[in-house]
């Protein structure tokens, strides 16, 4: 073998041994970087869409901030942080007088909390009901208008059951029900009753018209 044909096959061999080194320890790096950098890229593009998103609804949520506090100071007055007794005394007087009605009686009892497997779907784990009953004088078509008006109140009341009878020539309703309260959290609760609500389910919807039954 010549010397000139070891020197061309000592250069082609030198050549893929550079050829190899500069793929090696060159380009491949150079790709490997590449790769990172776009996987890198899509990463951050995900987590700026996410955050746009959240961005978005909180935009939304912002917009929407008057009406939500309305809503919920409507809430409150139907189911407020507190027993407000006095007040909702006040509201059954208002109603009715614009019943023509007098109010004969209204007494509220021990505060019990109302069973959770009935208000967990819900999203609240600590509703109060506080029996009440309520008791009125009045013409009979009177006294349909103020059980209407106590049923669907400024204050949530849940009609339990009522009898209508006579009293000295006068119309006479006894009403049984609960209204709510809804503590701020943190707040002493009562303990559980399983009787507190006197087995009627508060998740019920109450009829839109009362019974005029009479009572036995």
């Amino acid at each position: 073998m010549s010397i000139l044909r070891l020197w061309v096959i000592g250069s082609a061999f030198v050549a893929a041994l550079l050829l190899l080194a500069g793929w090696f320890l060159g380009v491949q790096p150079r790709l490997a970087e590449v790769s990172a950098s776009n996987a890198e890229r899509q990463n951050v593009a995900t987590v700026n869409a996410q955050y746009e998103a959240v961005l978005a609804d909180l935009r939304e949520l912002s917009e929407n901030l008057p009406a939500l506090e309305s809503e919920l100071a409507a809430v409150r007055v139907e189911i407020p942080q507190d027993p407000e007794l006095s007040t909702y005394l006040g509201q059954l007087n208002v109603l009715a007088e614009a019943s023509g009605v007098s109010l004969n009686e209204v007494t509220a009892n021990t505060p019990q909390l109302v069973e959770a497997r009935l208000v967990e779907p819900y999203g609240v784990t600590d509703l109060v009901a506080i029996p009440v009953q309520i008791s009125a004088l009045g013409a009979p078509e009177d006294i349909t208008r103020f059980l209407r008006s106590a049923q669907f109140g400024p204050r949530l009341l849940l009609v339990a059951g009522f009898g209508i009878g006579d009293d000295g020539g006068s119309g006479r309703v006894s009403l049984d029900g609960f209204i709510f309260v809804l503590p701020e959290e943190g707040a002493a609760l009562p303990s559980v009753d399983e009787g507190a609500v006197g087995g009627v389910d508060p998740s019920v919807e109450p009829s839109a018209e009362p019974s005029t039954s009479p009572s036995p």
